[in-house]
């Protein structure tokens, strides 16, 4: 993992302060390259084992590149990341992009032009604006830019961008997936493609352990790394009663893995919530329960490994998110929802994951965004994921992996981390103890405000304007809630 950050134009020591405000994405090093009036800097974090100190910079002499994560082409051998996005480059040109098998945003610099890009699902972040000389700014993070834009936006996921070329959605090659006859192949494929992501993740020895909530995902996760690697540990956060725990404990009785679990009450949401909102960059509701959980997590996890596995995506990619496609009153409605809340996981829970590990200098692994998994996925019809009448999600998945837990794991009800983890209704309570709904009514009448769902969202948007004061920010953060009006109308970088 790293953080990013460019200037096209005058660098009137911007390029500096905008790497020292996202340090924790790398405490490890800084490296800056500046040439013919290209400004390209990362700050790297080094997560052990076999990856190597400046993985995620290269230079040749001629051309610069700073990176944003992994890449798992083949013919990669023994180049760093950064030297592989390098290498690609000087064989594709501009349709480079395309090629890179991996998670990424990055930056080229060449003779004087910055080329930027960013991964299809929007694994890693990207944003973008203009200071006041008019030079173009990047960095990893939004509020790397705060106090140098005002008309920041996201990058848009799967697009490559330069001066030259304007924004271009480029077709991912990298990769190729076989065609199925039936569904009993379908299932052995995903269960094939599911394990290889694991192991290449899992390659170069740094993965240390596994955030186990307890729902199906993070289990199968958990149950490919322990036949990779059976000492495998894994780690829980959660509050008295929470739901997950006592699943979370099966898991690893039955994996006969070491479980390491962090309880945690009130006293430290109250702590928490401020800073898991500037870190995370966003106040929609649901993002904001899950991000307690999650920060804690990262705290927690930080202090016995720098790297772990997760298992975010399955919801997005399996049709995991039953109490939101299941507002669909037909087949097609429910097809949209699923294709939107795919659409809209880079600024809702992908960022949430990244932002939040980020913030306690982790790196995060997730083997079910591998562009091979992915792009299976999206050839597996509909009625595949979502079974029979009771319209029960990641059917497929389930199925690829009967046997392999007990039954009672694999064929869960989904809950929201923060449901599961006990952190909703506290959260809940504590809003509105500061909010009122005239306060909440006042707010939603006033022209160029937000519209808000809740005294709980007016609650956390007032903390996340400290951060952001500026309007332009508040259009960043995502919407996955297919009950609001605007859940379709929200598009990738818009």
């Amino acid at each position: 993992m790293a953080g990013i950050a460019g200037i096209q134009g005058v660098d009137g020591a911007e390029l500096g302060g905008m790497l020292e405000t996202i340090k924790y994405r790398g405490p490890d090093g800084t490296w800056i390259n500046r040439e013919q009036g290209v400004n390209v800097g990362c700050c790297e974090l080094n997560v052990g084992a076999g990856c190597k100190d400046g993985s995620h910079h290269a230079f040749d002499g001629g051309r610069a590149v700073v990176l944003d994560g992994r890449v798992y082409n083949p013919e990669k051998g023994n180049m760093t990341d950064a030297e592989a996005i390098l290498s690609l480059y000087d064989r594709y040109g501009t349709q480079f992009a395309g090629r890179i098998y991996g998670d990424f945003a990055c930056a080229i610099s060449d003779e004087g032009k910055m080329i930027l890009a960013r991964d299809n699902v929007g694994v890693k972040p990207l944003y973008y604006g203009h200071n006041d000389a008019g030079s173009l700014i990047f960095a990893s993070e939004a509020k790397a830019l705060v106090g140098i834009a005002d008309d920041v936006k996201e990058f848009p996921p799967g697009y490559i961008y330069s001066r030259e070329l304007g924004f271009r959605k480029y077709a991912c090659q990298a990769v190729e997936t076989p065609e199925f006859e039936d569904y009993e192949q379908a299932r052995k494929v995903v269960k094939q493609l599911m394990i290889e992501a694991v192991e290449k993740r899992m390659k170069d020895n740094a993965v240390g352990g596994i955030l186990l909530s307890g729902g199906l995902d993070s289990s199968l996760i958990t149950y490919m790394a322990h036949q990779i690697k059976p000492d495998i540990e894994c780690f829980t956060v959660s509050m008295d009663g929470g739901e997950d725990l006592p699943l979370a404990k099966d898991v690893t009785a039955y994996l006969g893995i070491k479980h390491q679990v962090l309880m945690f009450g009130e006293e430290e949401i109250s702590e928490i919530l401020p800073l898991a909102i500037h870190h995370q960059e966003m106040y929609e509701e649901s993002c904001v329960h899950g991000a307690i959980a999650n920060f804690l997590a990262g705290r927690f996890v930080r202090r016995h490994t720098r790297c772990v596995l997760t298992g975010e995506g399955a919801d997005e990619f399996f049709a995991g998110y039953d109490g939101q496609f299941r507002q669909g009153k037909n087949k097609e409605e429910v097809g949209s929802i699923v294709d939107q809340l795919i659409n809209v996981a880079h600024n809702t829970a992908l960022q949430r994951l990244d932002r939040l590990n980020a913030a306690n200098s982790m790196e995060s692994r997730t083997p079910f965004l591998d562009a091979r998994v992915i792009d299976f996925c999206m050839k597996i019809p509909l009625d595949c994921k979502i079974h029979g009448p009771e319209q029960v999600g990641k059917w497929i998945l389930r199925q690829a992996f009967e046997g392999c837990l007990p039954d009672h794991i694999i064929y869960q009800t989904k809950r929201f981390f923060a449901q599961g983890s006990g952190v909703a209704w506290i959260m809940r309570a504590q809003a509105e103890r500061h909010i009122s709904e005239d306060e909440l009514s006042q707010h939603n009448s006033i022209e160029g405000n937000p519209r808000l769902s809740s005294v709980e969202e007016l609650y956390y948007y007032r903390m996340f304007k400290e951060t952001f004061p500026h309007p332009a920010y508040d259009r960043l953060v995502g919407r996955w809630d297919p009950s609001r009006p605007d859940f379709f109308l929200r598009k990738a970088g818009g």
